[in-house]
């Protein structure tokens, strides 16, 4: 089982903690139980057969979000998330999976089915093309929380002079990567195939998931899928006509940026939102920011198997903001959206990174360029 992981287990199992304080499921539970170390080194118990395969002894599997903060503190570059995401799909396997995902793979397709209905009826007609030189693809959390930041991007796109870009006319809006954190990987091969083949028609897709992106971009090359599509981040696309955002007001208001774990420490996508917001705002940091940003725990399916641990670290993300006296929270990714704004504290404001900007910009035509 696992055996290019076994080195990284072993590695955890004798290792003193050193990352104990880089984990925010360990940090919002307070349990020692989930701390990174812990976590692997109770898997490499069951896997040498010391501890049977046991809903309750794989249960700490489930605690966490695949962040990768831990990593960044692991002298030998060990993976706990990926290594923890392989234990779930062996305790699947085996029948012994968590019981908050029972019959997942029914329930993501039926979401997906059900999510790409929608979009089809809030969104413009006249946008989604079923082929184009740049597909805009915003993903399931995106439509499931409300159009609002779909439609706001949109006009930006207008607005920047980027009319050409058309919804994709797909019949999934998930890259599966939820698939994978259920321990699916079968299931989610089987769903990657069919996204490939649907937005293989577009030249260019832009998205607004973190976890998409990365999926996308890394997780379908290691399946042998190819994608012969260039797959942006809303950002990224952006980021191209940054000179052509221009603020509303003579004094930006301040605005903090949150980075998605996904998009940040996994692609290094750190200076074109920043770049963007700095047009409109009075860019602030969190203190874990950049690549060592903390997660707002919408990962890993965390809110399905831990949800008052992931509001707390969401409510923990924020925190410091209100510590501040408050503001507006901006991020690049629509699940950590959510997750920040049900657990935003009084004075705090969470949006959308490209909904900030087209609420702070003007239109193109009447600059000054």
């Amino acid at each position: 089982m696992m055996n290019p992981t076994l080195t990284h287990l072993e590695l955890c199992t004798y290792c003193p903690k050193m990352c104990r304080f880089s984990c925010p499921v360990t940090l919002a539970s307070g349990r020692e139980a989930l701390t990174p170390q812990a976590k692997m080194a109770g898997l490499n118990q069951i896997r040498k057969g010391n501890e049977p395969w046991t809903p309750e002894t794989t249960e700490p599997l489930w605690a966490c979000t695949g962040c990768r903060h831990c990593s960044n503190y692991c002298t030998h570059g060990v993976q706990p998330g990926a290594t923890l995401f392989a234990g779930r799909a062996e305790a699947m396997r085996r029948g012994v999976g968590h019981h908050a995902l029972a019959r997942y793979p029914e329930r993501f397709r039926a979401r997906d089915e059900r999510l790409a209905k929608r979009a089809r009826e809030i969104l413009p007609k006249e946008r989604f093309a079923e082929e184009a030189r740049v597909g805009f693809w915003p993903g399931c959390d995106a439509i499931d929380k409300g159009a609002g930041d779909v439609l706001a991007q949109l006009r930006l796109f207008d607005r920047i002079g980027a009319e050409h870009v058309r919804l994709v006319q797909a019949e999934r809006m998930c890259g599966g990567y939820p698939l994978l954190a259920a321990g699916h990987p079968d299931v989610f091969r089987w769903h990657a195939l069919r996204v490939a083949a649907e937005l293989s028609r577009y030249g260019t897709v832009v998205m607004n998931c973190s976890a998409c992106v990365y999926a996308l971009r890394a997780l379908y090359p290691a399946e042998g899928i190819h994608l012969p599509v260039e797959i942006l981040h809303v950002s990224e696309y952006l980021e191209s006509f940054v000179a052509r955002v221009k603020p509303t007001r003579a004094e930006n208001p301040r605005v903090y940026y949150h980075d998605p774990c996904y998009l940040a420490r996994y692609q290094n996508t750190i200076l074109a939102p920043r770049k963007l917001l700095a047009r409109v705002a009075d860019v602030r940091e969190f203190a874990w920011s950049k690549g060592d940003t903390e997660c707002c725990g919408g990962g890993g399916l965390l809110p399905k198997t831990m949800p008052s641990v992931a509001d707390e670290m969401a409510r923990r993300r924020l925190r410091e903001v209100a510590a501040e006296g408050g503001g507006i929270v901006a991020t690049g990714c629509a699940t950590c959206k959510h997750m920040l704004a049900r657990n935003a504290p009084s004075g705090v404001i969470v949006k959308d990174l490209a909904t900030v900007i087209e609420e702070l910009s003007r239109n193109v035509e009447n600059s000054d360029e």
